[in-house]
């Protein structure tokens, strides 16, 4: 029996799969970042590429000149068409599973935006998870714009955006499958970080380094493109947003951290026409003290007016672009008020704002 046994075995064996297919890593191109821009009715779009030989090492701090970043470039009458023309120069086999990032510019996003991950998302190695960008610049150098250290470039604020939100907290980082949902819901507005290079900021052996840095925000809905807004025009905004960490702000006596806003939008109708209301709560400590003769129960106040200003002042702002940027329209939709979509919001929209800031310490060490 032992020799039938082992003819069966040897046979079997014959039917397995194997590696044959197996590519090593080396042998492969990653692609970290997907760029879109559309010109002259055809789209132009950019991957960029990091070499993962020195990733570990820059990663860490190491030294060596640090990954090799490549962009490349195609251009097609679709989406489809494009990235299938930079297969033809890529060399070896690109690999989809690790973009991290979508960036857009302003036309690209203006010419069908929703429409994009309509191609993606039909190929198994693209994700829902990367971040999602737009950009008034150039893709190109915005890709190549290098990290600190020598640091692999998926370090940086392209790639892990969270990090820097975590400290101070302004534009909320938006993924890939948060931009689908808000589009798909009815009366949501997709806010989508901008980004710049910041040219003067940061200098390295007596010279310059470019580094990232979000300017302000697209503002896109189902039916089109909004517009884009600078952040000087969204002050407010982080006091909407409840996965705002920490920000702080500036009154006359001090300076606040404020963390983990609570925000609540009531609407009611008056005369035929919805009336707003908005409520948020908030604890902080003080991380400056400008005015020593100021009381806590003062600098709350003077807290309050300031953030109620600027709630104000920022929707007024996006009614300039007749942008919804606190999602009103998903508020009268959810209440399943008449003709939800009809209504105009206006200034007068938004009636009160009543905010609450509670000082929780002043930060200030005991002496012994």
């Amino acid at each position: 029996m032992k020799p039938i046994v082992l003819l069966i075995t040897l046979c079997s064996m014959v039917c397995l799969s194997g590696c044959w297919d197996n590519k090593n890593i080396q042998d492969l191109i990653y692609a970290t970042a997907i760029g879109v821009d559309y010109k002259d009715n055809l789209y132009e779009v950019y991957i960029q590429t990091v070499s993962f030989g020195n990733v570990a090492k820059s990663d860490a701090g190491g030294g060596g000149s640090g990954p090799q970043v490549y962009v490349g470039r195609g251009r097609g009458k679709t989406l489809a068409l494009a990235l299938g023309d930079i297969y033809n120069t890529a060399q070896r086999r690109i690999f989809w599973s690790h973009v991290r990032t979508y960036l857009f510019t302003e036309n690209a996003i203006q010419s069908g935006g929703e429409d994009y991950f309509d191609n993606l998302k039909r190929y198994r190695e693209f994700r829902y998870t990367p971040w999602i960008f737009g950009t008034k610049g150039s893709i190109e150098d915005i890709f190549k714009t290098p990290s600190f250290f020598q640091m692999s470039p998926i370090t940086n604020l392209l790639g892990q955006p969270e990090d820097t939100y975590l400290q101070r907290s302004f534009i909320k980082p938006l993924l890939a499958q948060e931009y689908q949902i808000n589009l798909n819901e009815p009366g949501e507005t997709a806010i989508v970080p901008t980004l710049t290079i910041d040219k003067t900021a940061w200098q390295s052996d007596k010279k310059s380094e470019d580094k990232l840095k979000i300017n302000g925000v697209f503002v896109v809905r189902k039916n089109g493109f909004q517009g884009w807004m600078a952040n000087n025009q969204l002050n407010g905004l982080r006091w909407m947003e409840k996965e705002t960490v920490r920000s702080a702000i500036e009154i006359k006596s001090a300076i606040i951290s404020l963390e983990k806003p609570k925000s609540k939008i009531t609407v009611t109708e008056q005369e035929g026409r919805p009336i707003f209301n908005i409520e948020v709560k908030v604890t902080g400590n003080i991380i400056e003290l400008l005015d020593s003769h100021s009381s806590e129960q003062e600098m709350e106040k003077e807290a309050e007016e300031q953030i109620k200003k600027e709630i104000r002042s920022t929707f007024e702002e996006g009614l300039r672009i007749d942008a919804d940027l606190y999602k009103f329209r998903n508020v009268m939709f959810k209440k399943r008020m008449k003709n939800w979509q009809d209504i105009q919001l206006t200034s007068s929209s938004l009636n009160q704002i009543n905010v609450h800031v509670y000082i929780l310490h002043t930060g200030e060490l005991k002496k012994i």
